[in-house]
């Protein structure tokens, strides 16, 4: 059921009008924009001489939260705009317009809980010594990652995972909340079905592809194709070859 409601995503993005379209674009890319020119602020917290005072705490935030807003709004539109569309029901009939304030909050919840990811992800990565962003990662530790990322793909919680993220109107329907508190509990829940989705995609990119842009590229478009490709399964393990295969790339050249 979840496969077949995967083939039908792009019909939901049709729905988009073209200003809602225009602003959509316009906000991705000012995302991508303000992460490409903040990329030396955000280096300069993991500086071990600089004092972590809470105003450089809170930036550091914001700016991954813009970083995830770069990398998944795409993806994530296709729920947004069905929990936006079913805002106008009551009793399943249309009975008001859509609410853009509870659609504002659901999609805010989401990307905080990426951003809160993030911040604990990266701060882990160093104080367990995995990561170090002035020095970059030794070969071997980012093989290890892609190598796991890649595994991962072909896990059962995934699986289960990714079904969530592929059917919005299924997703909705059984987690609906009604009201404002409502629809932040919805963002939440449906960011940590995502995170149980892509977590080690992002923690490839922290060790691997050092936050680059271009790996983040790479990320958001392999995160887009899973969730609205037609194949979906073929996508998965596809991805899965492709970290697998880049893995045992890095342990060769670690090895010369």
């Amino acid at each position: 059921m979840a496969a077949e409601t995967s083939h039908r995503e792009p019909d939901v993005l049709r729905s988009l009008t073209l200003p809602v379209a225009v602003a959509v674009a316009v906000v991705t890319f000012a995302a991508w924009y303000v992460t490409w020119a903040t990329t030396d602020t955000v280096m300069a917290f993991f500086d071990p001489m600089a004092p972590a005072e809470p105003m450089q705490v809170a930036l550091f935030f914001v700016l991954l939260v813009v970083m995830m807003v770069a990398m998944m709004l795409p993806s994530a539109l296709p729920m947004v705009v069905t929990y936006h569309g079913l805002t106008r029901l009551e009793a399943g009939r249309p009975t008001r317009p859509a609410d853009t304030v509870r659609t504002a909050l659901f999609a805010s919840s989401y990307f905080l809980v990426w951003g809160g990811f993030g911040v604990v992800a990266l701060l882990g990565l160093i104080a367990m010594g995995i990561l170090d962003p002035m020095m970059g990662s030794i070969p071997l530790v980012s093989a290890g990652a892609l190598l796991a990322a890649g595994l991962y793909q072909l896990t059962r919680p995934k699986e289960v995972c990714l079904s969530h993220c592929q059917s919005p109107m299924g997703f909705v329907m059984h987690a609906w909340r009604p009201g404002r508190a409502g629809a932040l509990r919805m963002g939440l829940h449906h960011a940590l079905y995502c995170i149980g989705c892509c977590w080690l995609f992002m923690i490839a990119l922290f060790v691997a592809g050092a936050m680059s842009l271009p790996w983040m590229g790479v990320i958001s478009v392999a995160i887009f194709a899973e969730k609205l490709g037609t194949h979906p399964e073929w996508t998965r393990r596809g991805i899965a070859a492709v970290l697998v295969g880049l893995s045992l790339v890095l342990v060769v050249q670690a090895m010369w």
